[in-house]
């Protein structure tokens, strides 16, 4: 067992005990190793002005190549860092000479206070890194900054820069920095787990699930950290650390992710970014969905599992899992052997109240599994929110039908619904009135009429995102939508 979290960061290795590892990556950088590039502003993961890049074998993997890829560092506690290799902006120059983003910035007057930069260098860089020997259009570009805000500059001679640069350039990170002695030196330390305890905080990363679930029962109160993008910003904005954090990052089990004919099961250490690819088969709908989900700083750490684990009722991820059968496998220490004990919780169980799940003391959420839709399935899933990408919802909806194409003249026929919101009460909620009304033939009057039930159905609360007068009128105008675009074909 380690006394120590262990990560390279510019191809140095770095052994982080006590305090050390309880702080956030982007003030340990700045503060404890002196790499003041790396901006901290908003302090909740937003304006990228944090970025760095991270590359991470998960134990057991095989892949050739670790990617490195962009990430906030500002809500990131370092001891969750373990086994992963950080680059900083100050890491991207190579025997003086600029790396291909930052000379482009440069060559494109990308750059005013410059205090944004390091982050756009660095979202960037992950964008060649990810994209090496293809061509950058602006779409590309575009959807790699946007979790990067700028103030001063604007937004055009950035994407100039983003466009100009060629990414078959072989100033590329991976191959310089993520070389097999330095990733086999994390491999090696990997295959034993780690404890690290300072001023009444605890942070343990188990090696198996059993010890995993021993130490969940051993601890109550205690808190699972992954990509901490939720617990990451109260603890900035002057909230306590949680005294107890368990990391699940050393098992092999939670980064299984696989689909077959009828099911997909994504593990609880499966980043957004990689469910997206698995999706774009599987569940296209919810792939393109996810395209809006966050930024590519957070969809690179941040898990379905943790989506379905904070129990927010705004969840994005929510309403599309009620309807497509979604539920989470949790397990457990079992009495007497000890052995492991697993259960599978529908998504509709899950919920027993605003932020409160139906897991027992000790239990883990080990994955999630969801039904792979097929073609007689019409599926939509809808967000309302102040802006278009990186913002809280308003209002989530899932709607999906399964058609029966007696319909015609304009109408459909509809066999079976589930109908889901989020938003409109303390836990998302699927709508069983609607449910069973639209089964039918479905015309424009019905849809109407359907629409008003959709508003009769719920009883939304006002907040500082909307009212409940604006909410019922959001999920009514919502379901029109789906109605018009069901009819359309």
């Amino acid at each position: 067992m380690r006394d120590h979290a262990l990560l390279h960061v510019n191809g140095v290795a770095r052994e982080v005990r006590g305090r050390d590892a309880f702080m956030m990556l982007a003030e340990w950088l700045r503060k404890e190793l002196g790499l003041p590039g790396t901006k901290i502003v908003c302090a909740e993961g937003d304006c990228g002005a944090c970025t760095v890049l991270r590359a991470f074998d998960p134990p057991g993997s095989s892949f050739p190549e670790a990617p490195f890829e962009a990430m906030n560092s500002c809500i990131a506690i370092v001891a969750a860092m373990d086994g992963a290799h950080v680059v900083t902006v100050e890491g991207m120059e190579s025997e003086g000479e600029l790396a291909p983003a930052q000379a482009a910035m440069r060559r494109c007057h990308g750059s005013q206070c410059g205090f944004c930069t390091p982050g756009f260098v660095m979202a960037l860089s992950g964008m060649v890194e990810q994209h090496a020997g293809e061509p950058i259009d602006r779409r590309v570009a575009a959807n790699h900054l946007t979790g990067n805000l700028c103030r001063c500059t604007g937004y055009e001679p950035i994407l100039e820069a983003a466009c100009s640069l060629r990414t078959s350039e072989a100033h590329r990170v991976g191959p310089r920095y993520g070389t097999l002695d330095r990733r086999a030196r994390a491999r090696s330390a990997m295959e034993s787990g780690f404890e690290v305890e300072h001023d009444g905080l605890r942070f343990a990363a188990p090696t198996s699930l059993e010890e995993a679930c021993g130490f969940a029962a051993a601890n109550p109160g205690f808190r699972v950290v992954g990509a901490s993008t939720d617990l990451g910003v109260p603890i900035n904005k002057g909230r306590p650390m949680p005294e107890t954090l368990l990391s699940l990052h050393l098992i092999p089990e939670m980064y299984e992710a696989r689909a077959d004919d009828s099911r997909v099961s994504v593990g609880a250490r499966v980043p957004l970014s990689r469910l997206r690819h698995l999706c774009a088969d599987a569940a296209p709908e919810f792939a393109r969905f996810l395209d809006l989900f966050a930024s590519p700083q957070i969809k690179n750490v941040a898990t379905l599992v943790g989506n379905i684990a904070t129990g927010s009722p705004i969840g994005d991820t929510l309403p599309f899992l009620l309807v497509a059968g979604g539920a989470v496998g949790v397990a457990s220490l079992g009495e007497g052997d000890g052995g492991l004990k697993r259960r599978e919780i529908p998504m509709t169980e899950l919920y027993r109240g605003y932020r409160q799940l139906s897991l027992a003391p000790g239990e883990l959420i080990t994955h999630v599994t969801f039904d792979r839709l097929g073609s007689d399935r019409f599926l939509r899933l809808y967000k309302v929110s102040q802006r278009k990408d990186l913002d809280i919802s308003t209002v989530s909806a899932a709607f999906s039908v399964k058609l029966d194409r007696a319909g015609g003249g304009g109408a459909v026929g509809v066999s079976a619904a589930r109908l889901a919101l989020g938003g409109v009460a303390a836990t998302p909620i699927r709508l069983p009135a609607v449910e069973e009304a639209i089964v039918g033939t479905l015309d424009a009057a019905r849809i109407e009429s359907l629409a008003e039930l959709v508003a009769g159905s719920i009883r939304p609360l006002s907040d500082v995102r909307g009212s409940a007068a604006y909410r019922s009128v959001l999920a009514a105008n919502l379901f029109r939508r789906f109605g018009r675009e069901l009819l359309d074909g």
